[in-house]
Order: C-alpha cells, then sequence, then structure tokens
C-alpha cells in the first residue's frame, strides 16, 4: 500500500489536544507520523495532497444508519450507504438490524458481513435484542457478539418489557457491548404523524405528545441503573429527555445519547403543508427544545450527532403527511449541518465537533483504533472545506432523496475521506 502525505492542514484532535497546522504521514494503512513539516525524503513514493485551507480530523463515524439491506435494497443497500457515506466525510457506518428479516442471528451477520466487505467505507452492525424485533424474546446475544455485532438494538421499535431490557443490560454489561435504546411509548404516540403543537394542529395533522419519548427516557434509564449496565439513547429531541440525561448522570447512572442535525436545526414551525420529507420520529420539535439539544451538545450532555439515515421512495413520501413512511436521509448533511449549525455559529468548538462525530463514537462502540490521530491508528481521516458554501440539491450518492433540507444554503462540507489509507472520496465542487 503506497505512501500519503497530507500536507498544510488544520489538524483536529482533542485526544492529543492538538488543534494546528500540521503535516501527516499515512503508511500501511495506519497514521505514522505528525509533524509540522514532514522531510522532503519522507516523501519520496508518497501521494501527497495539499490540504491548505482544510480542517483534518478523525474519520467520522455515524453510530445510527439504516442501510436497508436486507430487504429494502431499492431504497438503498449497503453499497450505496457507503458510497453516501465517503461523500459526506463518514468513514464508519454502524448498520441498525430493523430489516427484512432483522438481523437476530450469527449467519445473517456474517452475510452481511460479506457483502460489506467491498464497500468504500467501514461497516459494522448492530444486531437486534429480541427475536425478529418484536419484543418477546432476546436473542442470542453472546453469539451475536461472537459474529461481529457492535452493539445491541431494536431500534424502530422501544423493547417495551422493562423484564426483557433489563436482562439485555445485564447481558451487555458481561459481554461490555452497548445496547442502544430507542426511547418510545408506542401507546402514546398512537396515529400521530408529527409533533403535538399548534403547527400540528393548523395542518390538522395528529400530533405525537412529548411524553412518548420522555417516559420511556425516564424509563430507560432507571432501568440501566438498576440493572448496572451502560444505556445509550437514541436520537434525543426533547427538552426533559435531556435534561433526565444530565440529572441520571449526577446520579452515577452510566449512560450516554444521541441527537441528529434535524433536531438542532428544525422545528416543527418549519414543516411546510404536506412535505413528508419533513416527518421522521421522533418529530421536529418545538424552539425550547432545539436550543435544549444545542445547550446539551454544547455542555457534554449529548455525547453523539448521528444521522439516523433512513431512505424512502419517493412514492412513497409523496403519499402525504399522513400515510406517508417516518424517517430522512442524511449521511451527506451530517457535516455540514454540523459545520453550518453549531461550529460556525459558536454553539461548539471545532474539537467539540471531533468529539461528538467521531472520538466518542468510537469510544460508545469500542473502536479502539478510531477516533483519534495518534501513531498506530487506522488512517480514517475527513477533510473539512469548512467555508464552502453550497446548496443541498435532490441528487445525492444515496438511492433515496428524501431530506428536508433541500434548497438549504449550507457553509462547510467534506473535502475528501479516506479509509484504511486510501481515498474513498475526493470534493467535486460546490455544487453551485
Amino acid at each position: 500500500m503506497p505512501k500519503s502525505i497530507i500536507k498544510n492542514a488544520l489538524v483536529i484532535d482533542p485526544e492529543q489536544k492538538i488543534e494546528q497546522k500540521l503535516d501527516l504521514l499515512v503508511e500501511d494503512g495506519r497514521v505514522t507520523r505528525l509533524s509540522d513539516a514532514l522531510a522532503t525524503e519522507t516523501g519520496r513514493r508518497a501521494e501527497v495532497y495539499d490540504a491548505s485551507g482544510l480542517w483534518l480530523m478523525p474519520g467520522v463515524i455515524d453510530m445510527h444508519v439504516h442501510a436497508r439491506e436486507p430487504g429494502m435494497e431499492r431504497y438503498e443497500d449497503l453499497l450505496s450507504a457507503a458510497r453516501a457515506a465517503a461523500a459526506g466525510g463518514v468513514t464508519s457506518i454502524l448498520a441498525m438490524p430493523n430489516t427484512s428479516p432483522a438481523v437476530d442471528n450469527p449467519a445473517l451477520l456474517r452475510k452481511l458481513q460479506r457483502r460489506a466487505a467491498g464497500a468504500a467505507v467501514n461497516i459494522y452492525f448492530s444486531a437486534a435484542i429480541t427475536k425478529g424485533r418484536r419484543g418477546l424474546a432476546l436473542t442470542c446475544l453472546k453469539a451475536l457478539k461472537k459474529a461481529g455485532a457492535l452493539a445491541f438494538t431494536d431500534d424502530g421499535s422501544c423493547v417495551a418489557d422493562q423484564d426483557l431490557l433489563c436482562a439485555a443490560l445485564k447481558a451487555a454489561a458481561r459481554l461490555k457491548i452497548p445496547v442502544l435504546e430507542h426511547p418510545e411509548a408506542l401507546n402514546i404516540t398512537g396515529d400521530g404523524v408529527m409533533h403535538d403543537c399548534p403547527r400540528a394542529r393548523a395542518l390538522r395533522l395528529p400530533g405525537i405528545r412529548r411524553e412518548a419519548e420522555v417516559f420511556m427516557v425516564l424509563r430507560d434509564l432507571l432501568l440501566a441503573g438498576a440493572a448496572g449496565g451502560p444505556i445509550h439513547l437514541q436520537h434525543l429531541s426533547c427538552l426533559e429527555s435531556v435534561s433526565a440525561l444530565k440529572t441520571a448522570r449526577k446520579a452515577g447512572i452510566a449512560a450516554t445519547a444521541e441527537t441528529c442535525p434535524h433536531y438542532f436545526t428544525l422545528t416543527c414551525d418549519d414543516i411546510k403543508g404536506g412535505n413528508a420529507d419533513f416527518k421522521m420520529k421522533p418529530p421536529l420539535r418545538e424552539p425550547k427544545d432545539r436550543a435544549a439539544v444545542r445547550k446539551g451538545l454544547a455542555d457534554g450532555t449529548i455525547d453523539v450527532i448521528a444521522s439516523d439515515h433512513a431512505p424512502h421512495p419517493a412514492a412513497g413520501k409523496a403519499a402525504g403527511f399522513l400515510k406517508a413512511p417516518f424517517g430522512v436521509i442524511g449521511l451527506e448533511t451530517l457535516v455540514p449541518l454540523t459545520l453550518t449549525e453549531l461550529v460556525h455559529k459558536r454553539v461548539i468548538s471545532k474539537a467539540g465537533m471531533v468529539r461528538l462525530l467521531s472520538s466518542n463514537p468510537a469510544r460508545i462502540l469500542n473502536l479502539k483504533n478510531k477516533g483519534a490521530l495518534k501513531a498506530g491508528m487506522d488512517a480514517d481521516l475527513t477533510l473539512i472545506d469548512p467555508f464552502a458554501e453550497y446548496t443541498v440539491r435532490p441528487r445525492f450518492y444515496s438511492k433515496s432523496s428524501n431530506s428536508p433540507f433541500i434548497g438549504a444554503r449550507l457553509k462547510g462540507r467534506a473535502a475528501a475521506a479516506m479509509v484504511g489509507g486510501r481515498f474513498v472520496y475526493r470534493g467535486i465542487g460546490d455544487g453551485s
């Protein structure tokens, strides 16, 4: 494998407390050295990438992606999701198991791993907590971990049976693997399609009360405390959820959490008529919730920004807000929205961005060789053009285009991505 030198980048690595202009040497798929000026002889027989004006960070890890394979490959598959990830500067993704059939057995998990072997980025897999994700009986968690699962989740569904979830948390703690919980009380959600607010009533759409999320967040945190095993709360969207997590941590409960760009960018007031590209679960909330999510990101209460990339066909979204499926794509806008809404608006620092997009996901998923730029770490790198302005167009690397950000003007995007020492994406201009 050839050597690569990335020169003149602003290197951002909070693990090493680095934020300065440096050169980086890559050999045999790993980071070899950081230097303020790599010697000329080092560059012989090496590919040189001039990163002047760019930021260089450890590769972005998106730990919440619906790649839709198996069963729904028309909307996305592992390889197309990987291409979309690379174009967004994402070098590793964690695929969710709510496929058809669900990823609930080692044989299927191994089959998917073989399929993912030729992908542009690292594809890791989570496995279902319960058989068929039906919430009735636990899967063989030990065998699934042995087969390569990095996490357990019934994402798309909450594990409603508290005894089952408690047993899963205890088993996962023994296996040293995280449980990712989708906090939603379906009996409260009912037939709701957007947040219960004046905007929902103006659009004559049934609302989803915030208690659908908050009640389950409270329950999950209490169960984690009782079980003594860590829990990771997915896609937090409510002020009360963020507050509960902060309080639980102060009480010593081992819990982490993620949110998504749509929750720190949009509110229910942004929903335009019947445009179902704004329909997701949990739904877009109120300005006070958006403010709480941003504060939670800034003060470290929320550990991770993930896309919750959920592709759907145009025909499904065209069915209207009542009938359309929940979910939006996000792999290609994850980094640009983080830059536009958080970094450039000084909600978080550059180092904070790296923690939320790379270091913390690597820690939670036990990816020991990722999330930092230390010598010997995997050469998974994201290069960012922080001031490139572009308009989001309905031309995505994903097979689907159900994004609420089409037409948005964003500032900052991925310029290139490297996985295992090989460039898997190089920028294609500002897209204007």
